[in-house]
């Protein structure tokens, strides 16, 4: 059993853990660090991911792979809707608007109570089976995660070899030059914007099957910003970045701070200044870099 050759469950939380904030946080890069849109949406759509694959398995007792395939593709659909609205905004105007749909999505699941369940969530969320696997054993999870990791992760890689990938950088760095060489930036990004959507809502499911239980308070903006504190550290459109920087974020700084006798009471709030203190000083340094000047002539 992959438990005794780790040792413990508790190494094999950790690895699951890494699998889906990788997958999350690779999604958020591609819009984020290849088209520099600050999109504040992402973690609406990894909540469509998990509350889609919670009631799917719930209500409907639906398969592993059909609860899958549905909230990737339902996060990809709900984020080309959120494209065909906000970007026709620009800039701070656009990360408004994706702001105001990240609350439309949280304040649907605290009232919409007879689906959502509201603040109560969702509970007893079955772990799946495949093929005969049973995933529920942790260990079966982990291949399971590490298994759509890597998957997910050759589809990210081949995007940003690809020349999508290249038209994203360009209309970051100057959108009227991009679109005067025929790049057609609507769109790329609305592209851009529905693969990033369904890597979130990849994530979302198998977060869901993993908890077995889900509630509003796991898709806050304090979320989002640790998502964002991943992509920042991992310097924003670099695809091999992420995974230090989840390896570092997630798992070194919160189960470094495990070792000291503190409370939990105390314990979050450390974690989520560290976190501030981090982006702050990483956006500092890689500021000239993160928001260069356009060119003038």
């Amino acid at each position: 059993m992959i438990a005794d050759f780790f040792g413990s469950e508790y190494i094999i939380h950790i690895g699951i853990l890494f699998c889906l904030y990788a997958i999350i946080a690779q999604g958020f890069n591609i819009v984020f660090g290849l088209g520099g849109l600050f999109n504040l949406a992402h973690v609406a759509f990894f909540a469509v991911g998990a509350y889609s694959s919670a009631l799917l398995s719930t209500d409907f007792t639906w398969a592993l792979m059909p609860c899958l395939i549905s909230s990737t593709l339902l996060a990809g659909l709900f984020a080309l809707l959120v494209g065909e609205i906000s970007l026709v905004l620009s800039k701070d105007y656009f990360a408004m608007g994706t702001l105001a749909f990240s609350g439309i999505v949280w304040a649907l699941l605290v009232n919409w109570k007879s689906l959502t369940r509201g603040v109560l969530g969702i509970a007893g969320i079955p772990r799946p089976e495949l093929f005969g696997v049973d995933f529920s054993s942790s260990s079966n999870f982990f291949f399971l995660t590490l298994a759509l990791l890597f998957l997910s992760q050759i589809l990210a890689f081949l995007f940003f070899r690809s020349r999508f990938a290249r038209s994203l950088r360009a209309l970051a760095l100057d959108e009227f030059s991009a679109q005067a060489m025929g790049r057609d930036a609507r769109a790329l990004r609305n592209f851009a914007f529905f693969l990033s959507a369904s890597f979130a809502g990849l994530a979302g499911a198998l977060f869901a099957f993993y908890l077995n239980f889900i509630d509003p308070s796991s898709f806050t903006l304090s979320e989002m910003a640790f998502i964002l504190t991943i992509a920042v550290v991992a310097k924003p459109g670099s695809f091999w970045g992420i995974f230090p920087s989840v390896l570092i974020i997630v798992i070194l700084i919160p189960e470094g701070l495990r070792q000291f006798d503190l409370p939990s009471s105390i314990l979050g709030p450390i974690r989520q200044l560290l976190n501030a203190l981090i982006l702050f000083a990483v956006v500092f340094v890689t500021r000239h870099s993160l928001f260069p000047k356009q060119r003038e002539i």
